[in-house]
């Protein structure tokens, strides 16, 4: 049976790197089996008018690996709520870099570091 890994990612304006939590508990690494899925969901701080403008997740391996992604493919947009479905077997990494706008047009970047996702029995 797939299990749902549902990740949030929480940030702060002025602090360009964000944090990332499963259940509210703070992980360094997922563990999981092709046919899971990762949900997305980025906390938006309380700031009026604060949207996500855009999103891509960056994964590779970090063994060697006849696979480039755990995934689909390698860079892979991400909106709010988006599922990303675990295709490969292997031990990765990923990163999520993703921009901000409010109302009045305002940018701000932002960048997950590094959560790695190991894959079956590896």
């Amino acid at each position: 049976m797939a299990t749902q890994y549902d990740i949030t990612i929480q940030f702060n304006p002025g602090n360009p790197m964000a944090t990332w939590s499963i259940d509210g508990k703070i992980e360094a690494l997922i563990t999981a089996q092709i046919g899971d899925t990762l949900a997305f969901n980025f906390e938006m701080p309380d700031t009026p008018s604060l949207e996500l403008a855009s999103a891509t997740l960056f994964a590779g391996p970090r063994k060697p690996s006849g696979d480039i992604s755990p995934f689909s493919k390698t860079q892979i947009p991400l909106t709010q709520g988006s599922k990303v479905k675990v295709e490969h077997d292997g031990f990765w990494g990923f990163s999520i870099a993703f921009t901000t706008v409010t109302k009045d047009g305002v940018s701000s970047f932002f960048f997950l570091p590094d959560p790695e996702l190991e894959v079956g029995s590896t």
